[in-house]
């Protein structure tokens, strides 16, 4: 890795747990070969040993903060990111995405839209991401290669599925999982020379069922075997809409009563290092069977609001003592932006407090009792950083700005020209943070580091 050295002066904030926004004014945050080294108020720290460093002041506007973690993002479907929004999930995949997807046999087609991707995804400030590739090998291997020199902490799985899909986009078992264990070996590959433990890699292999109905259980139960031969990470879909509910209870009724948590166990997908996407429709003891494994659910309110007509119930499933973060879910989320995601994070919260109108005599019955805690701006931000990365078992890596941790960061300005919304120097920066979380995007993004390093996001 080269030796990045940088000392950021100014203002520190980030989310160390959900209810708590830490605001760290005239600090200096020092970070040397990719990890935080110091973080101490300035007015207590001789920095004169620090001047081969680049010094990087930062003004009254500006923050640095943690980079986002995106823990589902479909990289095919980025071209038909905000489109295709107007029919149910099983109609969306066969019309619309499986077609897109199918594209990616051409290298070619693949390299273009996954440079889009990984560009677009830096310059919004996710500086992790979890992907579903496409069946195709050689395209999953053109993202990891993208990713890595760009320089984005990335999971990535190259999808599996040996039934229930068209003619055109469809793999046996056998070729599936061979192809599977080669990606594999080929981002273990890559790792080596950068440490033994894999613990400065930027890229992870990803076991990928698309999801149960378009896998067998002979293809579930082989990536089983290679997730514990491997020790790797596995991501799938769960418990999303109630028609793929039914469709998975339809082909297996035999196999834990037909339900998601119950097949992923019995194939051995169920694991400590495993996130599921959605989880909407979850009963508690699934919850807790999830909990017991250790396995973690990346909830995506937007695609949630537009295909599973219903929320994650995240403050439930947390206080149950499941581990959640957030994804995108490109493209059945319309934006490649966390931020949009951290937003809706709360309007879905919102609604898990509605109450029923009784139109028949205009009389609202009493307000339900929220036993659970309100997810506003902060928690969401937490949800999006160092709820992420803990669903990914790293959060004694990044999330949040620790000494010995990776400095995965962005460097925010709220007083950029032609931003969203308007900056009040008065402002306290709790206020100025707020602010951005609500009404800011990538304009405010002046500087994205991974690892320690400043990456380029053209």
């Amino acid at each position: 890795m080269t030796d990045h050295k940088y000392v950021f002066y100014g203002t520190i904030i980030d989310t160390p747990d959900p209810l708590t926004l830490r605001i760290r004014k005239q600090h200096v945050c020092v970070v040397n070969k990719g990890k935080i080294e110091i973080i101490e108020p300035s007015a207590s720290r001789n920095l004169d040993e620090h001047q081969n460093f680049t010094f990087i002041k930062l003004n009254e506007s500006q923050f640095i903060c943690p980079g986002f973690v995106d823990l589902h993002c479909h990289a095919p479907q980025y071209r038909q990111a905000g489109s295709a929004t107007e029919v149910p999930l099983l109609e969306w995949l066969s019309k619309f995405t499986f077609p897109n997807e199918a594209r990616c046999s051409d290298p070619s087609y693949a390299r273009d839209l996954y440079t889009k991707l990984v560009s677009r995804l830096l310059r919004n400030g996710t500086t992790t991401t979890q992907y579903f590739a496409t069946i195709h090998l050689e395209a999953t291997k053109i993202l990891a290669d993208i990713c890595q020199e760009k320089g984005q902490r990335a999971y990535i799985g190259k999808v599996c599925a040996d039934q229930n899909s068209p003619d055109f986009y469809i793999e046996t078992a056998d070729e599936s999982v061979r192809n599977t264990e080669e990606f594999i070996n080929y981002v273990h590959h890559m790792q080596k020379g950068r440490d033994v433990a894999g613990t400065n890699a930027l890229i992870h292999p990803v076991i990928t069922p698309r999801f149960i109905p378009t896998c067998s259980i002979n293809l579930l139960s082989q990536l089983g075997q290679l997730a514990k031969k491997y020790d790797v990470h596995v991501q799938s879909h769960m418990s999303e809409t109630a028609d793929q509910v039914a469709f998975v209870h339809y082909l297996y009724p035999s196999i834990g009563n037909g339900r998601d948590v119950a097949i992923f166990h019995e194939t051995g997908l169920l694991t400590n290092k495993a996130v599921f996407a959605h989880g909407v429709y979850l009963a508690d003891n699934e919850v807790d069977e999830m909990i017991t494994r250790g396995s973690a659910v990346a909830s995506c309110p937007v695609a949630n609001f537009l295909f599973s007509k219903g929320v994650t119930a995240i403050e439930h499933l947390r206080n149950r003592g499941l581990n959640v973060g957030l994804g995108t879910d490109i493209g059945g989320g319309y934006s490649s932006s966390m931020l949009p995601v951290v937003r809706a994070t709360v309007f879905a919260n919102r609604t898990m407090d509605f109450v029923s109108f009784d139109r028949s005599n205009a009389t609202l019955p009493l307000f339900p009792e929220h036993k659970d805690a309100v997810i506003d701006f902060k928690y969401a931000f937490y949800l999006a950083t160092l709820g992420g990365a803990q669903a990914l078992s790293i959060d004694s890596q990044i999330g949040s700005f620790e000494v010995g941790k990776q400095f995965d960061a962005l460097l925010i300005d709220c007083n950029k020209e032609n931003q969203a919304f308007d900056y009040w120097k008065e402002d306290e920066m709790d206020i100025i943070f707020e602010k951005w979380v609500n009404a800011g995007d990538d304009r405010n993004i002046t500087g994205v580091w991974v690892q320690g390093i400043k990456v380029e996001c053209t």
